[in-house]
């Protein structure tokens, strides 16, 4: 199983490097990185590209909706689960409209911490039904969650070359490679090479999950010649 890559930023020093110390014990979570400073987690999030962001409210130098927008922007598949001492009702619906998917007191068990750092990871929302506008903050969140993964999906497709789009749209038809090669006039070799690199542009692992991206994108209209003018026909006057 493929670990869970977390990033810890958090201000107390004991707490942070407690916690390292307790995640490195699970087996399927892998701490890549950590900071002490809030203007400091986009950039180590840039840098170690983590699945989730476990991220304390109230940082030195640091915004919580501020510091959430910007891993957002540079790492958008990275979730981000607020790890904090504080509850109150601004707080929470702050962390949810910044994009946090999930909001947890530092007081809770480490068995519920990793929890709740599983079903963020997963795609799930995350947050104490005793705290005070938990159900806004779900709500909230699931209401992001819907455009916002349509745009990472259409901006991970924006990223592929020509080429590209039209092998994942034969890989969607259900071509075998052998068969988009002979389609494209094209090697299965290269074929190959162009599959690892649309996998990595759409973070995919298979071409099942690729061709998911794009089987609800409308296709783009083909250019076509005009049709050839006939003898005796007279070419239209364009309006001025």
């Amino acid at each position: 199983m493929v670990p869970i890559k977390v990033v810890i930023a958090d201000d107390h020093t004991l707490f942070r490097e407690g916690l390292k110390r307790i995640l490195s014990l699970e087996k399927d979570v892998l701490v890549v990185g950590d900071t002490s400073r809030g203007d400091e987690a986009a950039k180590v999030v840039e840098r170690t590209k983590p699945d989730v962001l476990l991220l304390d409210l109230k940082m030195p130098k640091g915004d919580l909706v501020q510091t959430v927008l910007q891993v957002g922007e540079k790492s958008p598949t990275t979730k981000v689960l607020i790890l904090t001492a504080y509850s109150e009702q601004e707080d929470i619906l702050n962390a949810a409209k910044g994009g946090a998917r999930g909001y947890v007191l530092k007081g809770v068990s480490s068995a519920v911490l990793l929890q709740a750092i599983k079903t963020v990871h997963s795609g799930g929302v995350w947050v104490d039904h005793e705290m005070p506008a938990a159900g806004t903050f779900e709500e909230i969140v699931r209401t992001r969650s819907t455009g916002y993964q349509k745009d990472i999906e259409n901006q991970s497709l924006r990223n592929l070359t020509k080429r590209e789009l039209e092998i994942l749209r034969l890989v969607a038809e259900g071509l075998t490679n052998e068969e988009i090669a002979r389609a494209v006039f094209i090697s299965e070799k290269t074929v190959k090479t162009h599959l690892t690199n649309i996998f990595d542009k759409l973070k995919v692992k298979n071409r099942f999950k690729a061709a998911l991206l794009i089987m609800n994108r409308p296709e783009e209209p083909k250019w076509s010649a005009p049709p050839a003018k006939t003898a005796g026909s007279k070419a239209l006057k364009q309006p001025t």
